[in-house]
């Protein structure tokens, strides 16, 4: 059984194909749960970026309504949607874009009084608002509850960011009280371009963290010049005075211990194989593909990508990657010559190399899908007709 179904292993390929990310990071993004806090300038493009990536389970939270003074930055509203909900309108652009995800609008500011149950279940919090009180919130109750949280602000042509997490300096060893006499954007302004670049560095830091185990952007507090487009970083320590870095018998830190965001189960862990070189064969496209299959009583169906392809999305057939010894396996499970093999893979170029490498062991009927999964998940018709006919035989 698959673990992704066929759109969704068409939407997230690009992303599958990395080293970095591969099955096993795309699942993680599949079961991982972030909360948004604010859907304006920060919070549009996290959203964005987040929901595109396929992080499974986003809830935004914003209290606000959209207003034209909005547009020039929150660029997931139109003029159009002045006067309603930036929580529900960013929801809705998120699953237009990416059906597969569930995602929550809360029409609501976040507060004391629903922070536990806004937060609670959250893999991470991201921290998009426009002022320091929310952030202190947020903070003291990701300190309280082991949630790491992304902090981002923008004012003028500046900005900053930074990864907190339950084990690292928190967000009060950089300020310990809530500044006075700050600007907000109503009062300075902001350049539209600023939340944009701020917000992807939230974005790729919540990607890298859901991911992997390790994340090289915690502990650290990026500073960004809009108008000499510098980034500078500077590395943070605890504040000794900090209820963070005080020992956990005396603070409320470390109530509980969470567990590696989005962690799965171990059958999911299995490493990639590498893409093996491949030889110029003949192929056939999806439509030709599909209805000599579906002509064809007796055959064998054979994917060459690696098993944790194949688990991740697959149409069936045996799974024999080429970095086996194909040739013996293929025998042992096919030993007729004279049958007729269809071979698939992602892109229809290892499928080519494994046609060429049966048909000098002496097969003569063998078939490769040209352009592989990639071309045939975009004639969503065939899809169903394969699906519908391999349903049949299993």
């Amino acid at each position: 059984m698959s673990l992704f179904t066929a759109g969704e292993w068409l939407q997230y390929q690009r992303h599958v194909q990395l080293n970095e990310m591969g099955v096993t990071g795309q699942l993680r993004l599949k079961h991982a749960k972030v909360v948004i806090v604010g859907a304006g300038g920060l919070g549009c493009p996290v959203a964005m970026y987040l929901g595109a990536a396929g992080v499974g389970h986003i809830t935004i939270v914003d209290g606000d309504c959209i207003s034209q003074t909005n547009l020039h930055r929150q660029i997931l509203f139109s003029f159009a949607d002045i006067g309603k909900s930036k929580a529900r309108v960013v929801a809705k652009r998120l699953n237009d874009n990416n059906p597969f995800i569930t995602v929550l609008g809360v029409n609501e500011p976040l507060s004391a009084a629903n922070m536990h149950r806004l937060l609670n279940k959250a893999d991470i919090v991201l921290d998009c608002t426009d002022n320091f009180a929310a952030r202190m919130l947020i903070n003291d109750h990701c300190l309280v509850q082991a949630i790491p949280w992304i902090y981002a602000s923008v004012l003028g042509t500046n900005g900053q960011m930074a990864l907190f997490t339950p084990d690292g300096p928190c967000f009060r060893c950089v300020f310990p009280e809530i500044p006075v006499d700050v600007p907000d954007c109503n009062a300075a302004g902001v350049l539209s371009t600023l939340p944009g670049m701020l917000g992807l560095l939230q974005a790729n830091s919540c990607l890298q963290y859901l991911i992997s185990e390790q994340c090289e952007s915690a502990g650290k507090l990026y500073l960004f010049s809009g108008s000499a487009n510098q980034l500078r970083t500077i590395n943070l320590s605890k504040n000794t005075q900090c209820v963070c870095a005080q020992p956990k018998a005396k603070s409320p830190v470390g109530v509980r211990v969470r567990a590696t965001p989005a962690k799965l189960k171990e059958s999911e862990q299995a490493s990639i194989d590498s893409i093996a070189a491949c030889h110029q064969n003949t192929k056939l496209t999806p439509q030709t593909f599909v209805n000599l299959l579906l002509g064809h009583k007796t055959l064998f169906l054979l994917d060459v990508r690696s098993e944790q392809e194949h688990r991740g999305f697959n149409i069936g057939g045996v799974c024999i990657s080429l970095s086996e010894d194909l040739l013996q396996q293929v025998t042992a499970e096919c030993a007729d010559r004279t049958a007729a093999i269809f071979v698939y893979c992602q892109s229809g170029k290892r499928s080519d190399q494994a046609v060429g490498l049966l048909s000098e062991a002496g097969y003569s009927e063998l078939y490769s899908l040209e352009g592989g999964l990639s071309a045939l998940l975009e004639e969503r018709q065939l899809t169903k007709i394969l699906s519908e006919f391999l349903a049949s035989r299993a």
